[in-house]
């Protein structure tokens, strides 16, 4: 398929398409008489994959070493376990940044915040405020 039907159906940018050839991680053909890159079905699943692990916050570095292990068919459980726990550390940080903020909207929809105070929101990202289980200053 062509480039802009590719990247329509993976649902990204022409340019995305092709930074992601240049990472590596699309071997788009070239088609023998205009010398076009011709996209496959297979380059379209993985164009999305990478677009939705770097959603979710992974690096290109992971999203690499995935697709690497993808095509060995093989995971190192060291390795695998290391990027998993680390990953798992990081959503766990921010869960709880998100929490933080829910309440702080929460209680700015609910009229509960003072005029004269502080933001809530910057309180609740910063640890100094509600939610944060911690009181400015300390």
């Amino acid at each position: 398929m062509t480039p802009t039907d590719a990247a329509r159906a993976a649902g990204v940018p022409v340019s995305t398409l092709r930074y992601y050839e240049r990472r590596g991680f699309l071997s788009p053909e070239r088609d023998p008489h205009s010398g076009y890159r011709r996209y496959s079905e297979e380059d379209v699943r993985r164009a999305r994959f990478v677009q939705r692990a770097q959603r979710l916050g992974f690096g290109m570095g992971d999203v690499a070493a995935f697709l690497t292990l993808s095509e060995k068919g093989v995971v190192p459980s060291s390795r695998l376990r290391a990027v998993v726990e680390a990953k798992l550390a990081d959503l766990d940080s921010r869960i709880a940044d998100l929490a933080r903020m829910r309440e702080a909207l929460a209680a700015l929809a609910d009229g509960a915040a003072d005029g004269d105070c502080a933001c809530p929101v910057e309180a609740a990202l910063t640890g100094a405020g509600p939610g944060t289980g911690s009181a400015p200053g300390s």
